[in-house]
């Protein structure tokens, strides 16, 4: 018959008493986390402008008063006579720009006053205040790069993908 020897049961027990008695359980942390919507500026304009809107815009933007019908007729014609649209858009803006009759800051203004020139000219162009980041980066710009002018910051923010929708 089998012999019951008491070594060969023990070992099974302290096997299973060191498993169960090893087993730690883990302690769960819950972090109370506000959820947070996270959006980049510019991203809750949904409708891209048409070519009336974006060189009537534009040039209210610039000159401060409506474009004339005939005028806005034939840069209407040029939009459409012309296969890439932002090269289109491009140079209607440089036009602009260039045109004596822009108004647009002067650069002593924009030098000496950085942080409001920023906000006028998003105000002006997007209808809205930059964010920290925007404000932050084109300030930097303007105290850091003396070439820059008044009429490279308002071509970039016009010919820029914000720009191009409402």
């Amino acid at each position: 018959m089998w012999e019951f020897n008491k070594k060969y049961l023990l070992l099974p027990l302290i096997l299973l008493f060191v498993t169960i008695g090893c087993k730690r359980e883990e302690k769960q942390y819950v972090y109370s986390v506000n959820s947070v919507d996270v959006s980049q500026a510019g991203t809750e304009k949904p409708y891209v402008k048409t070519s009336s809107e974006y060189i009537s815009i534009a040039y209210t933007d610039i000159f401060g008063e409506n474009i004339p019908n005939k005028k806005l007729e034939e840069l209407k014609m040029v939009y459409k006579s012309f296969g890439d649209v932002g090269v289109t858009e491009d140079l209607i803006i440089r036009n602009f720009l260039n045109d004596e009759a822009a108004d647009l800051p002067d650069e002593t203004f924009m030098q000496e006053n950085p942080d409001e020139f920023v906000i006028e000219a998003y105000k002006k162009v997007f209808n809205r205040v930059p964010n920290e980041l925007e404000l932050w980066y084109l300030k930097d710009c303007i105290e850091n790069d003396s070439a820059l002018t008044p009429h490279v910051i308002y071509y970039a923010l016009m010919t820029s993908n914000e720009y191009r929708q409402f």
